[in-house]
């Protein structure tokens, strides 16, 4: 790491009164922790898409669904529409449920309007290529 005195005419102590330094980081830090953030926000995505039990076809399946029934019948905030997919379908309802819970489908309407397979289930960032 590199250190640079703001005020290297008179040359303070780093730590006392009155001093400041200004941090300059390398190119190669910089990348290291763009790198360790995009790790992170991977693993994170990752964790939650483990907590939904379905693949991209059966969540825009059950998204759909649950569209329609909300469009024909409106919601009475519970998962009637979601319970009867999973049901035709033979999901688990309790991963189900805690899947959609992680990405804000706490009912059939909230599922509607938080839970977007392109959100969901594609990468946050993708890891960087160095070109050399």
């Amino acid at each position: 790491m590199l250190l640079r005195l703001a005020d290297s005419a008179a040359s303070p102590v780093a730590g006392e009164p009155g001093t400041s330094l200004a941090r300059v980081v390398s190119k190669e830090e910089r990348a290291r922790r763009k790198q360790l953030a995009d790790d992170y926000l991977r693993a994170e995505q990752a964790a939650s898409i483990a907590l939904l039990p379905l693949d991209r076809g059966q969540l825009e399946s059950l998204l759909e669904h649950v569209d329609a029934s909300v469009l024909a019948e409106g919601c009475d905030h519970a998962r009637r529409a979601t319970d009867a997919w999973a049901a035709t379908w033979g999901v688990d309802l309790e991963r189900l449920h805690v899947g959609l819970e992680e990405y804000g489908g706490y009912c059939d309407c909230e599922a509607v309007l938080n839970v977007h397979p392109e959100e969901v289930l594609e990468p946050v960032r993708m890891p960087h290529r160095c070109q050399q």
